[in-house]
């Protein structure tokens, strides 16, 4: 008994052509199954997913042409491979065949070896095609599975960090020792940076599932820059300096006549936070990270303002400058042997602000530092100032 190979869908309505097909199918081990219109052919299509379409053009109720395009235009069907039986012979047939979509021709009178060649070649590649759907929707659920797990454990993470970091604020003002004060504000500060993880994780899941809504309103872009870096350091007559061990100076330059933006303040703070904090991560010992704001009016019909933040640090290889991005995405410092993304900072970045319908990049040579850009598009009303509470 011959090895089973597939199944072929045979459809023609001349029964003498529907019977030498089947024969030379069946003797090399396809299953065949038969049509003798072009509508049953459809039918059968649907029902009993061959795994190749032998297909008549010259037909009554319906020609091969119709009956491919058909086959094609079905999102189930697009891949089913159709073969296009027929004695035409002139170019402007087989013009046609290609243009409805077969993959392949047999001009009749059918030779046994050809048929059998190309149907084995095009069942082969449905097979890989199924198996590459079918591992993609594998894919797709274990992604489905491990999201929804993340999700869970982010929910269940919030409560107790917040318990603890309202712990510590009580401690604050429970006249702590220079000593014991100094261990709270190292708490606080880790358990602020893990809060700020859980956040970013759900937020981003949010804006994965088109579920976060945002909150627009008028903004002073001036308070927007100084109330960021105010949670990243304390403010030090006209420039702010941080210690982590080190010593970086934080500057703010400004355009003149910015405009308001209609923006979601929260979103963009914590843009602004996400990526300053990677600007200090990496600076040297003794360095500056410097935040600038224009406006951008290069594409008169969607002008904006420009953000940028710039580090001395050990700067990012061109190949890993759209990876940083993605979701879970880490790029290795060849220079400093460390990590330059935490895997989600920067996918919130990118997700915040291409829901205001903006865009976010960078320019690095490594060894000389990196320029974080994001770009977030004015929209409807251009204001100077903002509107009148009254």
């Amino acid at each position: 008994m011959s090895q089973y190979c597939g199944r072929v869908l045979v459809v023609d309505d001349i029964p003498a052509n529907v019977r030498l097909l089947s024969g030379i199918l069946k003797v090399a081990g396809y299953e065949v199954v038969t049509a003798g219109g072009g509508e049953e052919g459809l039918r059968q299509v649907e029902a009993t997913s061959p795994d190749v379409v032998l297909l008549d053009v010259m037909m009554p109720d319906m020609d091969g042409f119709e009956v491919c395009r058909r086959i094609k235009a079905n999102p189930e069907t697009s891949w089913l491979p159709v073969v296009i039986v027929t004695a035409l012979q002139e170019t402007a047939d087989r013009v046609a065949a290609i243009e409805a979509g077969a993959d392949d021709f047999l001009t009749k009178p059918v030779d046994e070896l050809e048929v059998e060649a190309r149907v084995k070649s095009l069942v082969r590649v449905k097979r890989q095609r199924d198996d590459l759907e079918s591992a993609y929707k594998e894919l797709r659920r274990a992604e489905a599975m491990r999201d929804g797990l993340a999700a869970m454990m982010v929910h269940d993470l919030r409560t107790p960090l917040t318990a603890i970091l309202g712990s510590l604020e009580t401690m604050r003002i429970a006249d702590p020792n220079e000593f014991q004060l100094e261990l709270v504000d190292i708490c606080s500060r880790s358990s602020n940076r893990l809060l700020s993880i859980v956040n970013d994780l759900l937020d981003v899941s949010k804006m994965e599932s088109g579920e976060m809504k945002l909150m627009r309103a008028p903004l002073k872009i001036a308070d927007l820059v100084d109330d960021s870096l105010d949670q990243i350091a304390p403010r030090e007559g006209d420039k702010r300096i941080t210690r982590y061990e080190r010593e970086i100076e934080l500057q703010i330059e400004l355009g003149e006549d910015l405009p308001i933006l209609q923006a979601d303040y929260d979103l963009l703070s914590r843009v602004l936070i996400n990526l300053v904090g990677n600007a200090i991560k990496f600076e040297p010992r003794k360095g500056v990270v410097t935040v600038y704001v224009e406006c951008d009016g290069s594409t008169p019909d969607a002008p904006g303002v420009l953000f940028k933040v710039r580090d001395n640090g050990p700067g990012i290889p061109p190949e890993d400058q759209e990876r940083i991005f993605d979701k879970f995405g880490q790029v290795e410092s060849s220079l400093q042997g460390r990590r330059l993304s935490t895997g989600l900072g920067l996918t919130f970045c990118k997700l915040a602000v291409e829901a205001h319908g903006g865009q976010i990049w960078v320019e690095s040579t490594p060894g000389e530092g990196s320029d974080f850009y994001f770009f977030i598009p004015l929209g409807g009303e251009l204001w100077t100032a903002l509107p009148d509470a009254s």
